[in-house]
């Protein structure tokens, strides 16, 4: 019968809410939700029959609420709770040592009379303010200012997911050189071809020049831009179905062809016993642009033609002041364009002495000679080499 005292004695301080109060750290870390499940549920039931610990719970609650709306808001043990000293204190304990005692000498009595423990699942009637299971509001940190709601939460490390452990790196490859370039050099790395430095390291080439260059390695071969394509259709308006006569002069240079310079050197071949020729030069549709008369079977305009522009041209011969004119065939040219020469004009003056950016970007302008001459010279200096032998035979059938 005895046995069952601690049991009843621990109930009685229950229900005087005598029973040691939680410090105030723990009530804070329980509105937290910090505590584990056990004590969380000790600290709700005696707080639901302790009515200074309820209201120290609420008016936590209330300040961590100000501090959601309000910013900064820093609480301190002892902010809203009465002082649990003095005579409080001891009246507490002495009521808590009478109700004690009572229930003791009730159980003792009731239990000769019923030879049980008369106390199974007490029910007891009160009304102090019941704590809900969770808080109402969110925790806040009374070490550290709220963080702004702008900001994303960092993860709690206990529900972080855990990375992937990352794949191993592989060491990178060092460059091959498979082809020199005077100062520069073609280099193999991870599979792809680049122009590089000398000893491989990484050369800055502009986007539009870098991609002619990738291009030309890769495939060994440039497209063709519109400009040619022109050279094919010219025609003059007043000589269409023309045949030329055996005694007629025959075009040299420049035919079929697509010149840098904007004053290009003609030249055709000598007739016998001529005593003057006369060039005429006209733009595609048919407008005369120069005419002149030489004594040579050599000329230069001296003025510039046109960027970007085709043109036709004609040399007639006379074997004297009283004959009239006999003309050759027309033969076509054209002039590369602004854009083209200021690329061309760009590679000579930052990779001086590259075959490989020279020829490419003459390529890519459509001087296929001028590029062939690269082409060679990088072949030469490096024999043997397929790739080399792949960037001439790009440009050579042309």
């Amino acid at each position: 019968m005895v046995e069952h005292a601690p049991v009843v004695a621990g109930f009685a301080s229950v229900i005087t809410g005598a029973e040691d109060c939680p410090e105030y750290e723990e009530l804070s870390a329980y509105v937290e939700g910090a505590l584990d499940s056990a004590k969380t549920k000790t600290i709700r039931t005696h707080a639901n029959l302790c009515e200074l610990c309820a209201r120290d719970v609420e008016r936590i609650r209330e300040l961590r609420s100000h501090a959601a709306l309000r910013g900064k808001v820093i609480v301190k043990p002892a902010m809203s709770r009465r002082p649990r000293s003095g005579v409080f204190v001891y009246w507490r304990q002495a009521l808590a040592a009478a109700s004690l005692g009572g229930l003791v000498a009730a159980v003792l009595f009731f239990g000769n009379l019923t030879g049980k423990t008369g106390l199974q699942n007490p029910q007891v009637a009160h009304n102090p303010p019941i704590i809900a299971e969770s808080p109402q509001f969110p925790a806040v940190d009374n070490t550290k200012p709220e963080q702004p709601s702008t900001v994303a939460a960092e993860p709690s490390p206990v529900s972080a997911p855990v990375k992937a452990a990352a794949a191993p790196v592989k060491p990178a490859q060092t460059p091959k050189t498979v082809l020199r370039d005077g100062r520069y050099a073609v280099v193999r790395s991870d599979g792809k071809l680049r122009l590089a430095k000398k000893d491989g390291s990484a050369l800055s080439v502009g986007s539009q020049m870098a991609a002619i260059i990738d291009k030309k390695l890769r495939t060994g071969k440039i497209e063709n831009k519109p400009v040619q394509m022109a050279m094919a259709t010219i025609h003059l308006r007043s000589g269409e179905g023309y045949v030329a006569p055996p005694s007629a002069p025959k075009a040299i240079a420049p035919v079929d062809k697509l010149m840098l310079t904007q004053k290009p050197t003609f030249n055709w071949s000598e007739v016998e016993l001529a005593e003057q020729y006369r060039i005429r030069i006209f733009d595609r549709a048919g407008n005369l642009v120069v005419e002149q008369v030489v004594n040579d079977n050599v000329f230069s305009p001296s003025n510039a033609l046109q960027r970007g522009k085709a043109y036709s041209w004609r040399v007639g011969v006379r074997f004297s002041e009283t004959d009239s004119w006999t003309e050759s065939a027309a033969s076509g040219f054209a002039i590369v364009s602004t854009e083209d020469y200021s690329t061309i004009s760009r590679a000579r003056r930052d990779f001086p002495g590259s075959h490989i950016v020279l020829g490419a970007v003459y390529e890519s302008a459509g001087l296929f000679e001028e590029a062939a001459a690269e082409y060679k010279a990088l072949l030469r200096a490096n024999p043997g080499s397929e790739l080399a032998d792949k960037l001439l035979k790009g440009v050579a059938g042309r």
